[in-house]
C-alpha cells in the first residue's frame, strides 16, 4: 500500500513558501520552471500562511493560492495543503491574548515565534476552524490536492487556567479518587499528600509522576487539537491527513499522534561528520523503521535538507554521494517519498541561510540543485518500487512513556535535570545498530504492540512496564520467542513506582529471566570493568570492555553466559539466559560497546536462522530489501569514504545507476545502488 493510491511512483519535492515572493511574481514563474527541471512532483504549501489568507480578521483572500494551485495542476504537481495553525496572525495574538500560551513560571507569552498557541483556547479553535473550513471547501476537489498537512511539528505545552483545569479533569479520569491518586503518587514523600486535585503541580520536580502525567496529558491535548483540525476538514474533504513528526522528540508520544494520521511523515536532519557516519545512519534508519512500523506501510520523509542546515555545529557542504545515500537510506527503510525544507531560500530572518533546493542566486547551477535534479531523474528508474513492503522477524522496542519515566527519575546518571546523561536513546540506537550491521530488517515498536509475529524481541532500557506488557513478554517467550532485555529495564510500573519484590519486573519477570538485579553500579571513567564469557567465544573474543554501568545480578535459575572480571563483584553474572516454555529470555546486565553487541546479536540471529538480506557484504556496506508483486528491491549503501567491491549471490541489475546485470557491484565512496534480480 502506497501513500497515495493514484500516484504511480515516489513523491519528491519540498516545503514551498510562494507567499514570501508575492511581490516578485517573476520568482514564482522561475520556481515552476525549476521544479520541472529538478523532477520535483510534490509540495507542502501554506504551512505559515494564515496571515496571507486573512490579513485582517474576517477579511479573506485566497487569490494567490488559487494561482499556485492552478500552476501546480498545469505542471502536474501534487500538493499537501497545510492547516495554518503553526503560525497565528499578529492581529489574532494581539487582539486575543488568551490564545497565547502560559509558560512554567505562569507568564502569559506575547505573540510571536511560531506554534505557541494555547491548546484549550475557544478563540483559537473558533478562528482556526473557520480558516480551515474555508480552505477545505475551496480546494477539496482540486486535482492537485494530494492530502492535508496538519499544522507543523506540534510541540510545547500551556499552563493557563483552562489547560490546568483540563489537566485536573485528566487526573480525575485517570485515578477516580484522591485516595487513589495519593496512593499512586506516593504522596507521603516530603508531606505531599493532596487534599484537592488542583494541588497537583506538574512542575514540582520532586514528584516524578506529576511530570509524567503532564506529558501524558499534553500528548492527549495535542492529539485532541489535531483531531479538531482534521474534523474541520472532513465536512468537505476525505483526502489523507498527516503531520510531520521529529524523530524521537521528547515532548510528545508519537505513537498516540500516529493514531490520527492516515500515513506517517517525519522530518530528518542527520549530520555526516567524520567518524560518525555509521552510527548516524543507524540512528536515522531506526527512525525510518519506526515510522514504517507505526502503520505497517510506507511513510513520507517530509523534511530533509539538500544543502546545509543552519543550526548544526558544523555546517559542512555535502560531500559527493552523501545526499543521494541519505535519500536512499530512507527509501530502503520504507519511505515512499522524500521532500526537503526548503524549496527556495528566503532572504530574511532566522532560516535565511538554511539549505534549500534553490539558493539565493536563484539558478540551477548550485551543487544542491544539481544533486536534487539528478536524484529526481533517477527516481523515475525505480518508480515501480513505490508501495513495496518490508518484512521483518525482529523487533526493537522504544517506548515514549518508558523514556519519560526514566527521564523523570532522579538517578542513574541524571544530574540536575540533565537526563541525557542516562544515555537512553544512545543505548537503544546501539542495540539497533548492532542488528542493522548484520543487514537484518527490524521493526521498531512500542511496548504495547503485538509481539506475536516476531522471532526476536529486543528491549533495551525498557524502564517502565505498562499494564499487560509483562504478561505479553512472558507469552512471547513461552510460545518460542527470543527476548533480550538489558540493565535499567522493568524497574517501575505505569505510576513510576518501583516494584516491591525487586528487579527486573518483580516476581513475574524475575522468574522469566531467572535472575535478581540487586543494584546498579554507575562508575566514573577511571574504573575498569570487563565482561568475560564463560563458554564459547563471540567473534573470537571471550572478554569485552564494560563502559559505565553494571547491574549486580544474582542467578535464580538462569544459565550464566558471562561474568564480570573486575572489582568486588568479579565472577558474578553479567550475561544470562533462561529457558521458559519454547523460548529463551536473555538479560544483559553490562553496558558494553558495539563490539560485544554486534557479536552477541550476530550469534543470536544465526541461532534463529536469520540472515542478512544480502550475504557476506563488506563491513561498511549496508543493505535493505523491499518487496512487491514477487519482485525484491535491494537498497545498498556504502557508508565509507572508500570504494567497496560487493560480490552478489547471483547476477542482479542496478536499476538505480542503470548498469547491466552482474555478480559484482562496485560502489564508489558514499555510493548507493538499487538492485533487482535479473
Amino acid at each position: 500500500m502506497s501513500i497515495l493510491h493514484d500516484f504511480p511512483g515516489f513523491l519528491h519535492g519540498a516545503d514551498y513558501n510562494p507567499d514570501q515572493w508575492l511581490g516578485t511574481p517573476e520568482v514564482i514563474d522561475e520556481d515552476f520552471r525549476l521544479m520541472d527541471k529538478a523532477h520535483c512532483n510534490t509540495f507542502s504549501i501554506g504551512i505559515f500562511s494564515w496571515s496571507q489568507y486573512e490579513k485582517e480578521e474576517g477579511n479573506f483572500d485566497f487569490t494567490w493560492l488559487d494561482d499556485i494551485m492552478e500552476r501546480c495542476r498545469t505542471h502536474g504537481k501534487k500538493v499537501f495543503l497545510a492547516t495554518p495553525s503553526a503560525a497565528r496572525p499578529a492581529w489574532l495574538g494581539n487582539r486575543y491574548p488568551e490564545t497565547n500560551r502560559v509558560d512554567e513560571t505562569g507568564c502569559r507569552l506575547s505573540w510571536g515565534s511560531r506554534a505557541n498557541h494555547c491548546w484549550s483556547s475557544p478563540v483559537i479553535r473558533e478562528k482556526l476552524a473557520l480558516i480551515i473550513s474555508k480552505l477545505a471547501e475551496r480546494y477539496a476537489k482540486h486535482p492537485s490536492l494530494a492530502g492535508w498537512h496538519i499544522s507543523n511539528e506540534y510541540h510545547g505545552a500551556c499552563r493557563c487556567p483552562l489547560c490546568k483545569k483540563e489537566f485536573v479533569d485528566f487526573l480525575k479520569k485517570r485515578y477516580g479518587s484522591l485516595d487513589r491518586l495519593n496512593e499512586c503518587y506516593w504522596s507521603a514523600f516530603w508531606g505531599h499528600r493532596y487534599s484537592a486535585w488542583e494541588q497537583v503541580d506538574p512542575d514540582d520536580r520532586t514528584i516524578d509522576l506529576a511530570q509524567l502525567d503532564f506529558l501524558r496529558f499534553n500528548t492527549q491535548q495535542v492529539l485532541d487539537f489535531m483531531r479538531f483540525e482534521i474534523e474541520a476538514l472532513r465536512d468537505y474533504s476525505d483526502a489523507p491527513v498527516t503531520t510531520n513528526m521529529m524523530g524521537v522528540f521528547e515532548g510528545l508520544d508519537y505513537w498516540r499522534i500516529a493514531e490520527a494520521c492516515d500515513f506517517i511523515a517525519d522530518d530528518c536532519y542527520p549530520t555526516w561528520y567524520k567518524g560518525e557516519t555509521e552510527a548516524m545512519a543507524a540512528r536515522y534508519a531506526m527512525y525510518h523503521d519506526m515510522h514504517y512500523s507505526m502503520k505497517n506501510k510506507p511513510f513520507l520523509m517530509m523534511e530533509s535538507c539538500p544543502g546545509i542546515p543552519n543550526y548544526k555545529p558544523y555546517c559542512k557542504i555535502r560531500r559527493p554521494g552523501e545526499f543521494e545515500r541519505e535519500m536512499l537510506l530512507a527509501l530502503g527503510h520504507g519511505a515512499d517519498g522524500t521532500m526537503y525544507f526548503q524549496w527556495r531560500k528566503g532572504r530574511g530572518n532566522c532560516e535565511k541561510i538554511h539549505g534549500a533546493v534553490v539558493g539565493h542566486d536563484g539558478t540551477d547551477r548550485t551543487l544542491a540543485f544539481q544533486r536534487v535534479a539528478d536524484y529526481g531523474a533517477k527516481l523515475e528508474r525505480i518508480r515501480e518500487a513505490a508501495g513495496s513492503a518490508i518484512r521483518t522477524e525482529t523487533a526493537l522496542i522504544y517506548d515514549w512513556e518508558s523514556a519519560w519515566a526514566l527521564h523523570n527519575t532522579k538517578g542513574f546518571g541524571e544530574y540536575f535535570g540533565d537526563f541525557s546523561r542516562q544515555r537512553l536513546i544512545e543505548t537503544v540506537c546501539a542495540h539497533y545498530q548492532a542488528v542493522w550491521t548484520h543487514n537484518v530488517p527490524l521493526s521498531v515498536i512500542e511496548s504495547s504492540c503485538d509481539f506475536s509475529s516476531y522471532k526476536i524481541l529486543i528491549a533495551p532500557m525498557l524502564f517502565m512496564m505498562k499494564p499487560g506488557v509483562m504478561e505479553h513478554l512472558i507469552r512471547f517467550v513461552e510460545e518460542g520467542g527470543t527476548l533480550v532485555m538489558t540493565y535499567l529495564s522493568a524497574c517501575v510500573d505505569e505510576h513510576n513506582l518501583c516494584f516491591a519484590s525487586g528487579n527486573p519486573g518483580g516476581k513475574m519477570l524475575r522468574e522469566l529471566f531467572g535472575i535478581w538485579s540487586e543494584d546498579i553500579d554507575i562508575f566514573e571513567p577511571e574504573t575498569k570493568q570487563t565482561l568475560r564469557l564463560t563458554g564459547e567465544a563471540l567473534d573470537g573474543k571471550t572478554q569485552f570492555d564494560v563502559l559505565r554501568r553494571c547491574e549486580y545480578l544474582h542467578a535464580e535459575g538462569a544459565r550464566v553466559l558471562g561474568v564480570y572480571g573486575e572489582e568486588f563483584y568479579a565472577g558474578t553474572p553479567a550475561l544470562t539466559v533462561n529457558q521458559r516454555g519454547k523460548g529463551r529470555a536473555y538479560y544483559i546486565g553490562a553496558d558494553t560497546g558495539l563490539d560485544f553487541l554486534e557479536a552477541f546479536y550476530g550469534n543470536l540471529l544465526k541461532e534463529n536462522g536469520m540472515e542478512g538480506v544480502l550475504p557476506e557484504l563488506p563491513r561498511h556496506v549496508k543493505a535493505t530489501r523491499r518487496e512487491k508483486e514477487g519482485k525484491r528491491y535491494y537498497f545498498v549503501q556504502n557508508m565509507s569514504d572508500e570504494p567497496q567491491s560487493v560480490r552478489l549471490p547471483r547476477p542482479m541489475r542496478d536499476i538505480w545507476n542503470g548498469t547491466p546485470s552482474g555478480a559484482e557491484l562496485l560502489l564508489p565512496p558514499c555510493g548507493s545502488a538499487v538492485l533487482l534480480d535479473s
